[in-house]
């Protein structure tokens, strides 16, 4: 299902690039496996490497720049950062679920099932064209996604070893449950106005691609969850069945917070702290391995 050839010449299209002090941002498009084009947002420190990389997932309600205050205070540590935009809302941040005809305009395309698929294989060629930078170091790379981001980084832990740490926040383990019960506006605007059959024809294809069948399989790269206390859309017990399901290394903490985790530092802080002392961990264990040789 999630199976392409890869393209040997695919590589960034660059659309334009700003320099901030000591790092650039640059805006950037690549070819998507399915069809089109991805959007995405590349920042890279000015001197130096190779850098570990992280790869961001905006949830339903964001886009590409949901991240990119995080991915600015990562570059200055040294971090590479490409922020993928989802297929699902390019171009307008989500903002297609305030108006109630554009919910009814939009519920077949809400409804592809391939737009799912077509996230994850976007992602996994993000993540091999970061692969192919010579200032990206491929031993140190790492996902954080959020809601339905935190969702496709879940399906990738079980499929691309190429990653080797995972930050997933409020993240959906089974986004087919999800859409059954949950009063998140583009469920609730699907299972109003999608047909019956239809309905449940998507619902059993979503089941497929529920997190919880990949995850498992995700070691030996570590998983961080992060969940929050007041979250509208995700109950705890469906926090806790995506915690568990997820192989060993892992970690789940919880924060005060809603389902965006509004004005929460502290959960911020701890993805960089987690970053830190996975990839410094493995920087001595290599260093380790050297001296031995």
């Amino acid at each position: 299902m999630f199976d392409y050839e890869e393209e040997t010449q695919a590589e960034f299209e660059v659309i334009g690039t700003s320099t901030e002090e000591g790092y650039s941002i640059t805006d950037v498009k690549f070819e998507s496996p399915f069809s089109g084009q991805v959007s995405a947002f590349l920042l890279t420190p000015d001197n130096g490497g190779p850098f570990p990389a992280v790869i961001f997932m905006h949830p339903s309600q964001g886009n590409r720049k949901t991240f990119l205050r995080e991915a600015q205070m990562l570059v200055k540590k040294g971090y590479i950062s490409l922020l993928i935009e989802t297929p699902y809302f390019e171009g307008d941040g989500g903002q297609v679920f305030e108006e109630r005809k554009e919910f009814i305009k939009s519920v077949e395309f809400l409804a592809d099932i391939q737009k799912y698929i077509q996230t994850v294989m976007d992602i996994r060629r993000g993540i091999t064209l970061l692969c192919k930078l010579s200032i990206v170091d491929e031993a140190r790379i790492a996902f954080i996604g959020h809601g339905f981001g935190a969702a496709m980084g879940g399906v990738i832990a079980g499929i691309d070893s190429r990653i080797n740490t995972f930050v997933l926040i409020s993240g959906y383990g089974q986004t087919s449950e999800w859409q059954l019960t949950s009063e998140h506006p583009m469920a609730a605007i699907i299972r109003s106005f999608l047909p019956t059959e239809r309905f449940e024809y998507y619902v059993s294809s979503l089941r497929k691609l529920d997190a919880i069948n990949f995850v498992k399989n995700a070691a030996p790269a570590s998983i961080l969850f992060q969940f929050a206390t007041n979250d509208e859309f995700i109950e705890r017990d469906h926090s806790v069945t995506f915690y568990a399901a997820a192989s060993s290394p892992k970690k789940i903490i919880w924060y005060d917070t809603d389902h965006l985790f509004t004005n929460c530092k502290s959960a911020i802080l701890d993805r960089q702290k987690w970053l830190s002392e996975h990839f410094w961990l493995q920087d001595d264990i290599l260093s380790k391995e050297s001296t031995k040789n």
